[in-house]
C-alpha cells in the first residue's frame, strides 16, 4: 500500500513497526486494528492463515468515523469463517525456511591479533600469552531452521458454518540464544435463526 512503511528488526518473533501516516502524530505511530469488528491494540493473537482479507484506512475522511483512536491509520482485519452447508473440508500448510548471515565483520585472527600486539608492545609483550584462536562470530551466530505448521476444518453444519484451526511456529534467529514459540487456536461460529433474520458472530482465540 502507497506511504505504508513496515518495519522488522529481524529477531526472532519481533513485533513489526507499521506506520501508515508517518511518525508526526502526539499518539505515537501505532495503527488502530479492527478484527471481526471489534478494537485491538495488536494482533499478535492472530495466526497469519487465519486471515481473510485486510484493508488499510489511512485519509482523513475514512478515519473520522474512529475519532483520536484512528488518528494513526486503521487495519481492518476479517478473518476466515465456514459456509452454510458446505462439507467438513482439512486443509494444513507448512513451510521450513532457513536464515543466515549475509555477511560477517572481517576481523583479526588469533594469530594475527598476537602479532600486532606484539608489534605495538615490542619487549613488554607477554611471553605467556595463550594460543587459543576462536572465531566468535561462528560461537555467536548460526545457520538457523525454522518451521510453520497451521492446520484447519471449516464447514457448516445445517444453519451453523463453522471454523476451527491450530497452528504452531518455531522461529530460531540467526544468533543462538534467540528463539520465538508460538502456539495459536481459533474457533469461528456464525449460526443464523428465522430465515438469516439473526445472526450471530462468535469468535474465540488463543494464543500462548
Amino acid at each position: 500500500v502507497a506511504g505504508v512503511q513496515i518495519v522488522n528488526s529481524g529477531r526472532a518473533g519481533s513485533d513489526p513497526e507499521i506506520r501508515i501516516r508517518g511518525t508526526n502524530s502526539i499518539n505515537g505511530y501505532k495503527p488502530l486494528y479492527i478484527v471481526d469488528g471489534l478494537f485491538n491494540d495488536n494482533i499478535n493473537f492472530l495466526n497469519p492463515e487465519d486471515i481473510e482479507s485486510m484493508e488499510i484506512l489511512k485519509d482523513p475522511s475514512s478515519l473520522a468515523i474512529f475519532g483520536v483512536r484512528g488518528a494513526n491509520g486503521v487495519i481492518i482485519i476479517t478473518t476466515k469463517k465456514g459456509k452454510n452447508g458446505q462439507a467438513p473440508k482439512i486443509n494444513y500448510n507448512g513451510s521450513i525456511s532457513l536464515a543466515t548471515t549475509q555477511k560477517r565483520y572481517d576481523v583479526l585472527d588469533g594469530n594475527e591479533y598476537r602479532a600486532y600486539a606484539q608489534q605495538l608492545w615490542g619487549d613488554k609483550y607477554p611471553a605467556e600469552m595463550d594460543t587459543a584462536n576462536t572465531d566468535w562470530q561462528d560461537q555467536i551466530f548460526r545457520t538457523a531452521v525454522s518451521t510453520d505448521h497451521h492446520i484447519s476444518i471449516t464447514g457448516g453444519f445445517k444453519n451453523v458454518p463453522y471454523r476451527v484451526s491450530v497452528g504452531y511456529t518455531n522461529e530460531n534467529g540467526i544468533i543462538k540464544t534467540s528463539n520465538f514459540q508460538r502456539l495459536t487456536a481459533s474457533v469461528n461460529l456464525a449460526p443464523s435463526f428465522f430465515d438469516d433474520h439473526l445472526k450471530f458472530n462468535i469468535n474465540a482465540k488463543y494464543m500462548y
